[in-house]
């Protein structure tokens, strides 16, 4: 199978946000729900051979053209180059400390690129 439009969205826009304007352009994606604020969808990219940064200039973009996003609002896509590796990135926000954080037990911080 080929991932090369696929696109894996999850959002954050906390209480306040703009989530009609937000919900309006998944569906005209015709996004699959995957969870509590998480989505997957095809995306028309317009060009071809694009690479990662490519792809996350696009999602922005267009999303942009959608609604207008608050400082604290956050969206996270994971995107295919055209030989199905994937990536990820913020393309608005960024990440915080988890909830989760102190519940186990560290040896040391990983280095992972994402």
């Amino acid at each position: 199978m080929n991932y090369e439009n696929y696109v894996v969205l999850n959002y954050d826009l906390g209480i306040r946000g703009n989530y009609d304007k937000l919900y309006a352009f998944l569906d005209n994606q015709d996004a699959l729900d995957c969870g509590n604020a998480n989505c997957a969808f095809q995306f028309d990219f317009r060009g071809s051979a694009l690479n990662h940064n490519d792809k996350f200039k696009q999602l922005e973009e267009e999303l942009e053209k959608t609604m207008t996003f608050e400082k604290k609002d956050r969206i996270y896509v994971i995107v295919y180059n055209t030989e199905g590796e994937p990536r990820g990135k913020f393309l608005f926000g960024q990440r915080k400390t988890p909830i989760w954080d102190g519940y186990g037990t560290k040896e040391q911080d990983d280095d992972l690129p994402f």
